[in-house]
């Protein structure tokens, strides 16, 4: 009898300490804000390539910088939007995957800009954004975006 208590209670105290680690691991998960996502550049462009090609509206409003402005060059047009524009587009592609491999260089950083170059790869075209970043406090937001296409 007392066997099965001592192994009933190990077992419970097993249990009990694994349940603790898992809340614990979760909450520090959840605990990741928006301002850790985009804490460097590198989590800011990722984010980005995420909020485009996978369709990930979370945090997307946080990401754009207030003057933000997306200018693209295709047929030999210039075409400009603005943030409320792209954020509208953006929301009307939540979950939308793009057939594309993306990838992406930071061509350029400083202690508070960054210009990065995101090349989207689909079967018959390749687009490419060239990304320009500043920190905002503690933040990488997205200024600009300037797209082409080859």
């Amino acid at each position: 009898m007392r066997t099965l208590k001592t192994n009933t209670m190990k077992t419970l105290m097993t249990n009990s300490f694994a349940a603790i680690i898992f809340v614990l691991a979760s909450a520090s998960v959840k605990a990741e804000t928006k301002s850790t996502r985009l804490a460097t550049a590198d989590n800011s462009v990722n984010l980005y390539i995420e909020t485009i090609t996978k369709g990930n509206v979370e945090n997307m409003d946080a990401l754009f910088g207030s003057q933000f402005i997306q200018n693209t060059n295709a047929n030999g047009k210039v075409t400009t939007h603005s943030k409320e524009q792209i954020l509208s587009f953006i929301k009307g592609q939540k979950n939308v995957k793009q057939n594309c491999n993306a990838s992406y260089a930071l061509m350029e950083q400083s202690d508070d800009y960054a210009v990065a170059k995101v090349e989207m790869k689909y079967r018959e075209f390749t687009k490419i954004d060239y990304v320009t970043l500043s920190k905002e406090g503690a933040d990488w937001k997205i200024n600009q975006v300037g797209t082409t296409y080859k």
